[in-house]
């Protein structure tokens, strides 16, 4: 088992956990939840012992700890020469044939450069690498951020099926509702922990909150009541009578109001981003015709043939590595087909959200970068950016030192400063917390414009109002 008792850790004087208390032990499978920023990675850096807590202590009775970071990266080597320095002994090699097989790892070759596989592959090499050491416990930041859907329903059925405790920080509605048993929610620097997944999260939270109301609405009820009772026993005429009537009314102040304080309950939450287009409903807004792609001899597509008009939301989906990212940035002009033609329709603007926002300037600050990125006037880009729950403090932070969460939530508010009439979104909720997700389905819901939309998130392609679907799977298309 681990435990951590009255744990607090602080950042530039701020704590960002504070007197927390946990237990993780058996083989309990636990999805951490919490907006972007709110300490959820603070907390698994402080298991693993990468930082020390301010106060409070963890202690560890005997589990191993593995675990995957959100980000990571692989030396220049071989598949297999990377996994048998991983070994103990090197004569348990078997170890490694027998995760291949339960990873379902079709295709694995330990001769090919780990660098060059999918994202997919590459998470499942990392599980492979953490499943040598042979963990009690396993943390992982932001699983399917890595994986497609196929890889997603795997790893759903893999975790199900993994005989150690597990806590994962992921922001996947329908992954959290197929694979945890608790969900535990970080906010206000404290842990809420509800029993069941992540949809009856939902249900037990919003019943937390009427309770919290509740309670809050007694508080100030109670406080006036005892407020009023001061007020008129100082009113009392005699002397000593109301002298101990003022302090036996204090001690009740103190008592029921100072030291039972309640506060109201506050939810922190970004607003609804608008994007308007007048373009008709029968306008051709890109075309592709006889479409190819090739990397020198490697083969992505071939002969694609499809139409996007207007007012469309379309959801192009496929195992990663089949060409979805390529043919978005060739609409965006980032990269020319081999063969074949694209038409984009006339006078229409076009919106880009990539996968990963590799241009953005990282040593400037988000306030600086988003007036150059968007053109934003000075005395404007402060309430833009508190709009995507940017404040004062955080406007003067460089683009580097946000979490990745926080990076993304800062990307889609530049992508969000224009209005467009056809908006081609890359994986845009990857690293997003689950309400900033809400926020944006919500908004391409209500976008009367075209949406293509690359995503492996089930729950959010689900809530956005898809009228056409692209299926692409080896170099193929296939529409619905």
């Amino acid at each position: 088992m681990i435990a951590g008792k009255n744990l607090t850790k602080s950042f530039t004087g701020d704590p960002i956990l504070e007197n927390i208390d946990f237990k993780i032990g058996g083989n309990i499978k636990i999805g951490l939840v919490g907006k972007n920023g709110c300490g959820k990675s603070t907390l698994f850096r402080l298991i693993i012992e990468e930082l020390v807590p301010d106060s409070g202590n963890i202690q560890n009775l005997g589990e191993k700890i593995g675990y995957i970071p959100q980000e990571f990266t692989f030396p220049d080597e071989l598949v297999g020469e990377y996994l048998e320095k991983k070994l103990d002994d090197p004569y348990e090699s078997y170890k490694i044939d027998i995760l291949v097989s339960k990873m379902e790892f079709a295709g694995f070759d330990p001769y090919q450069e780990i660098n060059t596989l999918s994202e997919g592959q590459k998470m499942k090499i990392k599980i492979i690498e953490l499943m040598l050491q042979d963990p009690t416990v396993v943390l992982i930041d932001e699983p399917t951020n890595h994986l497609d859907i196929e890889g997603i329903l795997w790893f759903e059925r893999y975790i199900k099926h993994l005989d150690v405790a597990t806590i994962m920080i992921s922001h996947d509605r329908e992954f959290l509702n197929k694979t945890v048993d608790e969900i535990w929610e970080i906010e206000n620097r404290k842990i809420l922990r509800f029993v069941g997944n992540y949809d009856t999260y939902k249900e037990e939270k919003l019943r937390l909150i009427e309770k919290w109301d509740d309670e809050y609405i007694k508080f100030l009820k109670q406080k006036q009541k005892l407020e009023t009772l001061l007020t008129n026993v100082r009113k009392i005429k005699g002397g000593k009578q109301r002298g101990r009537a003022v302090k036996a009314a204090k001690k009740r102040i103190d008592r029921e109001v100072e030291q039972n304080k309640k506060t109201e309950y506050v939810e922190k939450k970004m607003k609804n981003v608008t994007f308007n287009t007048d373009v008709t409903s029968d306008k051709r807004m890109i075309r592709f015709g006889d479409a190819s792609k090739s990397y020198g001899k490697k083969l992505v597509f071939e002969d694609l043939e499809f139409d996007i008009r207007a007012k469309q939301k379309v959801w192009l989906f496929g195992p990663n590595g089949t060409g979805k990212t390529t043919i978005v940035k060739i609409i965006n002009g980032e990269e020319t087909l081999t063969e074949g033609e694209i038409q984009l329709g006339t006078n229409i603007k076009v919106g880009y959200f990539a996968q990963k926002q590799t241009k953005l300037n990282s040593d400037m600050s988000l306030l600086d970068s988003f007036i150059d990125e968007t053109g934003c006037f000075f005395g404007d880009a402060h309430g833009m950016l508190k709009k995507f729950l940017f404040e004062k403090d955080d406007v003067k932070k460089r683009v580097k030192d946000l979490s990745p969460g926080q990076r993304a939530r800062f990307a889609f508010a530049i992508f969000a400063f224009k209005d467009y009439d056809f908006l081609i979104l890359d994986e845009p909720t990857n690293h997003l917390d689950i309400e900033t997700k809400e926020v944006i389905e919500n908004s391409l819901r209500d976008f009367e414009g075209t949406v293509l939309l690359v995503s492996h998130d089930r729950f959010f392609v689900e809530r956005v109002g898809i009228t056409n679907i692209l299926n692409l799977t080896e170099g193929r298309l296939e529409s619905f």
